[in-house]
């Protein structure tokens, strides 16, 4: 009994963990660490709730726990690896890394991750030999030509990375990111005309990187381009509005450009965002100068002069500004000083070198990496299958992405369920309200007011607590009356909430055999189902670094075939969907989740026709537009699909727009 009930704990601690409940899975696993401190999969488990909770520090020493139980794990090397990463021990994450694929030598992942942590390591050498190996691998992954290439810069070898961008653009020429790296490359070898014509390709194909914005006013206010310099000096701060650097850039075009109230404004901002740019404090004070702001002028000038006790300009700003003052006395002061600074220069040269140029400053980065953006997005439950993991956006290249159960670039919309915590979106216009959940919340027999949602939060530690509680308290009231289908709900969505599904599911069959006709329990059921198979499908060994043994509904400790289960699961779980639409035919979240998981099983005119009736209900069913339409777009009707997105724009899904966008390209 001990050794199911500790078995049982995991798994639930595991349920929560998959569904972003960290704080709740770490009290499961602190419950088995407790009962069986021998065990190295709690630690482990422990170690990735600590992760994604940002706590870096305790993960790696459950990881090193788990590692003296079992030095067999290659999933606590990589949580390991990863937690230390995220500390900068980059020698001590390399080597993580490195046992881990000890254990699993072709993991992509694994790869992926030795190699960010080498580049920051400045081992690029290293990386470079993990990406080549990466290549043998994956040898039509497009990205890591565009990574090479980043590597091969970084070792100065800028003939090898000039061939790895073309070959990148070659290959996905729809790609910002490839015109952007090599018009960086272009502009660091003076081929002006060469960059500007990439910079312009990268803006055109919606460039979202700040740099190639100001990279390109560069070259525009080289080529006497000024108005089209400042769009591009505006755009960038359009796309980032607290870098410095465009408006630095900005502030000197103004200048030039006799804009000196404008320039002025900029080269403060240049400042408060970063009071140690000395070129920006310097042009700012022979700006206050032009304008007669003589006193600002002084402040900024001795600023500099606090850093760079022997610049002679500063002395002659400051004795400028003394004079417009009508200070005669401090202007000779700050001039002899001049002077005497000059007189000695020779050996004040020997010394130190202080020159200040304010002149325009080039954006000296390519964009992070692709690969690199990966890496900084832990596995919820380190268990993603490799190729799912490597998966690379279709969006980006000539085929449409894979658009059904998983997206690289959007995410589909989730499905519905019954809780008592929702986040809410006030732009969305879904309506939320059914009468027959307004009657059930109004004869109180819950311990809250219940909502549908498809935007779960996770519980705080006082929360949790309060539901077990409410647990052990229904638990009394069903010893004294266990033939109450409302107490059998009630206890349901406790269960729920602390993520034991296999418990919740149980007490909702027991309230359905009270009463036949109980809607809300069916659908809840149905996405409890739903929940665990989702779960199961994630988590079952596919071969990939993490092994986890997945136990039945959340009982025993037989491992799941997903592929056995899944048909089985979906007709179990249909079912109980067609009987809330039997019962409440306008029950619109019934539809649309059972489109959901026609999608999974790709049976997409099936899944239309229920998100189509979904919306038939709601004509504001803002999810069931964006879902509908990404499934239009996967079978090829993409005039249907598009239109269903901007729908769902206009009902406040606003990443529609990004998609249509890149779609359209």
């Amino acid at each position: 009994m001990a050794q199911w009930n500790t078995d049982r704990i995991l798994t639930i601690g595991q349920n929560a963990m998959y569904f972003e409940d960290y704080v709740l899975s770490i009290q499961y696993f602190n419950q088995v660490i407790k009962i069986k401190p021998y065990l190295a999969e709690p630690y482990l488990y422990r170690a990735i709730a600590k992760l994604q909770l940002g706590d870096f520090q305790s993960a790696d020493k459950d990881c090193t726990e788990a590692i003296e139980r079992n030095p067999f794990m290659p999933q606590a090397y990589y949580a390991r690896g990863f937690a230390r990463r995220s500390m900068e021990y980059y020698t001590e994450a390399t080597a993580d890394f490195t046992k881990a694929l000890e254990f699993s030598p072709n993991s992509l992942y694994l790869l992926m991750n030795r190699m960010d942590a080498r580049e920051r390591n400045k081992d690029y050498e290293g990386a470079l030999s993990d990406l080549e190996t990466y290549q043998r691998l994956s040898p039509k992954t497009i990205s890591l030509y565009y990574e090479k290439g980043r590597l091969q810069l970084s070792l100065k070898d800028t003939i090898a990375a000039t061939k790895s961008f073309d070959k990148y653009l070659e290959m996905d020429s729809t790609s910002s990111l490839g015109w952007s790296a090599r018009a960086f490359l272009k502009m660091q070898k003076k081929d002006h005309d060469g960059a500007l014509r990439d910079y312009n390709q990268a803006i055109k194909r919606n460039s979202t990187y700040v740099g190639d914005y100001i990279n390109r006013g560069i070259l525009n206010v080289g080529k006497k381009n000024y108005k089209q310099a400042l769009i591009d000096y505006n755009g960038a701060i359009k796309l980032d509005s607290k870098n410095d650097l465009a408006f630095y850039n900005r502030a000197l075009l103004r200048a030039n450009l006799g804009d000196n109230n404008n320039a002025l404004s900029d080269l403060t901002t240049v400042i408060r965002l970063d009071s140690t740019n000395t070129e920006a404090r310097l042009s700012k004070a022979e700006l206050e100068i032009k304008l007669k702001n003589y006193r600002n002028a002084i402040i900024d000038y001795k600023k500099i002069i606090e850093k760079y006790p022997y610049f002679i300009p500063a002395y002659f700003g400051l004795a400028e500004a003394e004079d417009g003052l009508g200070n005669q006395k401090a202007a000779y002061k700050y001039r002899l000083q001049a002077n005497n600074i000059e007189k000695n220069k020779d050996y004040i040269n020997r010394k130190t070198k202080e020159t200040i140029v304010a002149n325009n400053k080039m954006a000296t980065n390519t964009q992070k990496s692709i690969s690199g953006n990966k890496t900084n997005l832990f596995n919820r439950f380190a268990a993603q299958n490799n190729e799912e993991a490597e998966a690379e956006s279709k969006y980006a290249e000539a085929t449409r992405g894979a658009v059904q159960d998983k997206y690289t670039d959007v995410i589909n919309e989730r499905s519905f369920v019954l809780s008592y915590y929702a986040k809410t979106d006030e732009t969305r216009q879904t309506n939320l309200y059914h009468s027959v959940l307004d009657k059930y919340n109004k004869e109180k027999k819950l311990n809250s007011i219940l909502k549908i949602t498809n935007n779960e939060i996770p519980l705080t530690a006082e929360l949790i607590n309060s539901h077990f509680e409410a647990i052990n308290l229904i638990s009394n009231q069903l010893t004294k009356d266990n033939n109450n289908a409302d107490i059998y709900f009630n206890r349901a969505l406790e269960f729920a909430l602390v993520q034991d599904f296999g418990s919740s599911i149980e007490d909702l069959n027991k309230a359905i055999a009270l009463r036949p006709t109980f809607m809300l329990a069916y659908f809840c059921r149905a996405s409890l189902k739903n929940k665990l198979v989702e779960f199961n499908k994630s988590t079952v060994d596919k071969g990939n670094i993490v092994s986890i043994e997945i136990p039945e509904n959340g009982k025993g400790n037989m491992k799941i075939s997903a592929e056995k289960q899944s048909m089985f699961d979906v007709e179990m779980i249909m079912r109980d969907y067609e009987k809330v639409n039997e019962l409440t035919p306008d029950f619109s979240f019934a539809y649309y989740n059972k489109a959901n998981i026609l999608c999974t099983q790709k049976d997409f005119k099936t899944a239309i026709s229920n998100y189509s009736k979904s919306i038939q209900i709601d004509p504001d069913f803002a999810e069931a537009y964006f879902n509908r339409g990404l499934t239009y777009l996967f079978i090829g009707e993409d005039t249907k699909g598009l239109a269903d997105l901007s729908k769902a724009g206009e009902l406040g899904i606003y990443k529609v727009y990004n998609l249509i966008q890149r779609f359209k390209k």
